[in-house]
């Protein structure tokens, strides 16, 4: 029910007057961000421009280096690329790198024991290196004396050369 002293017929009560101090910072952020970009006043003779460029230059350093460094986990290495070109091996921990593709990394788990699944799969588990495929097919084989044989298996590996495991794999 409104209150008795108030015109606006609101439940509410009388619609809430800004502070002044509120529309103050407000005005000043305005004239700080006119300022900025080099509106508000004729005579920036271009500074605006050059602002723009060095918040350009600022934004593209920074992503310069956020890019340029990167951490291998304890149980892999990276092998590191330069233009496509193998460059080298670095160990587990944080490493930096040239930044925005030129430089490369490709991490690879050294130190765990990998597997391969054929004619199942294993539920719960995934596998970043094996597709999805058609199990039906895979258990199919033929035994030496022709006979057919449905046979599911594992193949278990571990990866003790990352360079040959990523460039000469067929």
């Amino acid at each position: 029910m409104p209150s008795q002293n108030d015109d606006s017929g609101s439940p509410w009560g009388s619609p809430s007057q800004s502070s002044p101090d509120l529309e103050l910072a407000l005005k000043e952020s305005v004239d700080r961000l006119k300022g900025l970009f080099g509106g508000g006043s004729g005579n920036n003779n271009g500074t605006g421009l050059v602002k723009i460029l060095t918040i350009g230059l600022l934004l593209f350093v920074a992503l310069s280096i956020w890019s340029a460094y990167y951490t291998v986990p304890s149980d892999s290495v990276a092998v590191v690329q330069r233009f496509g070109n193998h460059l080298k091996e670095v160990p587990p921990g944080l490493h930096f790198k040239l930044p925005l593709g030129i430089d490369k990394t490709t991490i690879v788990p050294v130190k765990r024991q990998l597997k391969q699944e054929f004619g199942f799969a294993t539920l719960g588990a995934r596998d970043p290196y094996q597709g999805t495929r058609d199990g039906g097919r895979e258990t199919q084989m033929v035994t030496g004396d022709l006979n057919a044989a449905l046979v599911e298996w594992v193949v278990q590996y571990r990866i003790s050369d990352p360079v040959k495991f990523l460039f000469e794999v067929r």
